[in-house]
């Protein structure tokens, strides 16, 4: 229940909008839906070279709250369904044979994740979280009249000073530059680069030029962006039209806003509260993302605040504005969002009681139960309640299903046993044979799973930084390098697997 950033995507706004389809009103689609591929991936991508098609690539899972949403309110519906008709769909859950293999290939690491390819596996788009209503579903026409690779398009734009053409445009102003897809060495030349793109790219609209420069100021807040993204904001015709992107600005672009000086920074935050309450009121939000905005507020006026803190009355508002949506009927799959949106609220207002007995409630009658099992650990440890915690973690594990949802929660309580047991050798040893166990495959040790083990790979050093641990360092070490040697040689998690503890 932990959002990265300052919130999580926007996957269900984002959707609906691929599709032109507006909030209220809209039909379900009983007895048809998406007409998935029901073969391999690279079958779908030779049907698709066949049919002259593009190939519309989702990554999710299904303890994944956000992926549970598009299901509910955007794979079911009809007007989606006759778009996705011009694609060749291919879905693909992350516990799936093969699934992080293709996360590696496609550079994708979170849940849920939408990729519009070419039928040689090029990408066209990847698609962002940081987009209005209106104007997604020309973006996707876009996507499908242009099918030049969004890298060749980057090439363009380092190659020539001449106006990139408008589709390009919109192709650099819709896509998703998440800074979790991009190497730490590519941040400061991306950002540059989108920046050069809001400059040249004179026929986008205002919006448009204003997305790029948000996803520069996301991927790195120099002071020139900064000042930029922060005229937008202060704009109200257009920071309103611009929710979805400005939710995704971190921390660092905060501390940035702070650094020009109180003055600048009240009135910085005032322009944030007013765009986000506008979204958190609007009728045509759904009810998860009225609370995301409603949390994003609140983070802003934290991390804006000298004293990190917010406002009595703010608060006092914010509780009962979650009480009353969490008091609403939703089924089995839209609950999640809802319920994701209220945690971080409640994580914003710093109110582990209410946060405990939320994931406590959900995980009686959730699909996925060891995913709030998890969220009991992590509120538990805030607590400082350490067995407490070490028992949800454990649970956690031992109900999760799935190998790549298995090793995820099965390294979260390795962690933790780091974290808060660390001299408890026994169960360190036995729970870290279990995990790594987990890896014991072909293509296991990629995409984010191959990501979970680098920073598992950290802890355990950090861990044993004072050498106390050696023997134990060892046992794991030895381990995984039963598990490395049964790899292909041209398996590309093998580096990771071999370097792990070495």
């Amino acid at each position: 229940m932990r959002l990265q950033g300052l919130r999580q995507k926007s996957w269900v706004v984002v959707l609906a909008t691929l599709a032109g389809l507006p909030w209220a009103g809209l039909p379900a689609a009983p007895g048809r839906g998406i007409a998935w591929y029901p073969g391999s991936v690279d079958d779908a991508f030779a049907a698709a070279a066949k049919a002259q098609r593009p190939v519309f690539l989702y990554w999710g899972a299904k303890w994944c709250p956000p992926c549970n949403q598009l299901k509910a309110w955007v794979f079911s519906r009809t007007d989606f369904i006759d778009k996705s008709r011009q694609f060749v769909a291919v879905y693909l859950d992350g516990d799936d044979p093969g699934a992080q293999h293709w996360g590696e290939r496609f550079h994708v690491m979170g849940y849920p994740a939408v990729l519009i390819l070419r039928p040689d596996g090029k990408e066209v788009m990847r698609i962002t979280g940081a987009l209005d209503l209106a104007s997604y579903a020309q973006a996707l026409d876009v996507a499908l009249a242009d099918d030049e690779p969004i890298a060749d398009v980057l090439a363009a734009l380092r190659r020539s000073s001449a106006p990139p053409a408008r589709a390009d445009c919109q192709r650099l102003a819709y896509n998703d530059w998440d800074g979790s897809n991009i190497s730490a060495g590519d941040l400061e030349p991306m950002a540059r680069q989108l920046v050069s793109a809001s400059e040249r790219c004179t026929s986008l609209t205002q919006v448009e030029r204003a997305r790029l420069l948000i996803a520069a100021a996301s991927l790195l807040p120099s002071a020139d962006v900064v000042r930029l993204v922060i005229d937008v904001v202060e704009d109200p015709s257009l920071s309103r039209q611009l929710v979805n992107a400005l939710e995704g600005l971190r921390e660092p672009f905060f501390n940035a806003v702070r650094a020009r000086g109180d003055e600048a920074a009240t009135r910085f935050q005032t322009a944030w509260v007013n765009a986000m309450q506008a979204a958190a009121n609007d009728p045509q939000v759904i009810d998860s993302e009225q609370l995301v905005a409603l949390g994003t507020q609140l983070a802003g006026i934290k991390a804006l605040s000298h004293d990190r803190a917010i406002p009595a009355d703010v608060a006092t508002a914010a509780r009962a504005r979650v009480s009353a949506a969490l008091r609403r009927t939703a089924d089995a799959s839209t609950r999640p969002g809802l319920v994701e949106g209220a945690a971080y609220a409640y994580e914003q207002l710093g109110d582990l009681d209410a946060l405990y007995a939320l994931a406590k409630q959900e995980m009686a009658t959730a699909k996925a139960p060891y995913y709030y099992m998890n969220a009991l650990g992590e509120t538990e440890e805030e607590r400082g309640h350490k067995d407490e915690a070490l028992m949800w973690y454990g649970r956690a594990y031992e109900h999760a299903q799935g190998v790549a949802t298995r090793f995820q929660w099965g390294s979260e309580y390795l962690a933790a046993l780091l974290r808060l047991a660390p001299a408890d050798h026994v169960r360190i040893q036995m729970v870290g044979a279990a995990v790594i166990a987990e890896l014991d495959g072909p293509e296991r040790i990629q995409a984010r799973t191959r990501v979970k083990l680098e920073k598992l790979d950290g802890r355990v050093r950090k861990w044993n930084a004072e050498h106390q641990y050696d023997a134990d360092v060892d046992f794991l070490r030895k381990r995984m390098r039963a598990v490395c040697v049964k790899l292909p040689q041209d398996d590309t998690g093998r580096p990771s697997c071999e370097k792990f503890l070495t």
